[in-house]
């Protein structure tokens, strides 16, 4: 298991410069909102993924009025530890490993594995199907740099394809249609393939974790609409397709159509389940999601972004509980009582190290 020993952020968000140990199982942030707990947290999930969990422009991540930031850290033990960089400047992003440049950072993805439970991941059951695809996908990635590349490539073509489409004149170029119809259905196999097996084993996952966070035996799904249940068969799909597509001057279907549907009784869990249900449901895909990468190898370091304002006392206590009983290298977590956060850990936890903000 490989833990997060030391960060280092500069010009990051509101950190101008500080420097964090981090060496313990259980990393505990308290301060007054606004002194920058989420960021601190965020800035370890950058480290993980070359990215941040909460912003989706670089240049938010960047101090005010600086050009650029920098995240360091430490991973693993003191004879076998590795020190990754990132460092993003004047739109330019660059990253580090034991001060070697990695080109190509699809394969940096994976190796240090994170999962982030926060406020607005609540979105992953209320909300679009792109949400629960970002999900998956982000899950996919983290154990496989294959799909993680499949994935990008095929948003490249899809957005060059719903370009064409856009500007089309009729008649339409149908010979460039197919050209990018092949290349969505080459990608999109591997894709789909990996989805099927994964859909396969999270729900049963899921289910047991719910279980154990309600307190109650419920009849809940997590079913996988794909757009076709053959990969063989995307191409036909996408071809059958390409008169609607030049209708709409889009891409109708495919796999940035498809959805993870969530049930309750075989009804829409967003309509038909309460809040407690809803936030019960939410740790339960995250936990899984945290199993099934254990699964495979991975020791995902484990993120919980102010969970106290936004789960009642007894639902804490069962995912803490369940928290301590699993293989996890580091628990972070953030909240603004110190003194609450160490009373929640009590009997869960032992060895607890707090920052103060």
């Amino acid at each position: 298991m490989q833990r997060l020993r030391f960060i280092t952020l500069t010009q990051f968000r509101n950190y101008h410069f500080r420097h964090f140990d981090l060496d313990a199982p259980v990393i505990a942030i308290s301060g007054n909102n606004g002194v920058g707990k989420t960021n601190l947290l965020d800035a370890v999930y950058y480290l993980c993924f070359t990215k941040s969990y909460f912003q989706s422009k670089e240049i938010n991540n960047v101090q005010e009025g600086k050009e650029g930031f920098r995240v360091e850290g430490v991973f693993g033990a003191t004879t076998e530890e590795e020190k990754s960089a990132i460092i993003w400047k004047e739109g330019k992003k660059r990253l580090l490993v034991d001060e070697v440049p990695v080109e190509k950072m699809t394969s940096y993805i994976g190796k240090h594995t994170a999962l982030m439970i926060a406020p607005d991941d609540i979105e992953l059951v209320n909300g679009a199907s792109s949400v629960r695809r970002k999900f998956f996908d982000g899950l996919l990635s983290q154990a496989d740099p294959l799909y993680l590349e499949n994935l990008i490539h095929y948003q490249k073509v899809l957005e060059q394809k719903n370009a064409f489409l856009k500007q089309s004149l009729y008649p339409v170029n149908q010979d460039l249609l197919e050209i990018y119809d092949r290349q969505l259905a080459g990608t999109g196999a591997y894709l789909l393939q990996k989805r099927l097996e994964i859909s396969a084993h999270i729900p049963n996952l899921v289910r047991r974790f719910y279980e154990s966070i309600a307190h109650q035996k419920e009849a809940i799904d997590v079913r996988y609409n794909s757009c076709v249940q053959d990969p063989a068969q995307l191409f036909a799909m996408l071809r059958y397709q390409r008169g609607r597509d030049i209708e709409a001057r889009r891409s109708t279907l495919g796999l940035h159509t498809e959805d993870w549907v969530l049930l309750l009784n075989e009804l829409p869990y967003k309509t038909h389940a309460s809040q407690g249900q809803k936030k019960s449901l939410l740790i339960a895909m995250k936990l899984a999601q945290l199993e099934w990468l254990r699964n495979l190898g991975k020791t995902p370091l484990v993120l919980l972004d102010d969970i106290f304002e936004k789960l009642d006392k007894e639902r804490i206590q069962r995912l803490f509980s369940l928290l301590s009983t699993l293989d996890i290298p580091q628990v972070f977590m953030t909240h603004t009582s110190a003194d609450d956060i160490a009373r929640s850990l009590s009997g869960h936890f032992k060895e607890i190290k707090s920052i103060r903000l």
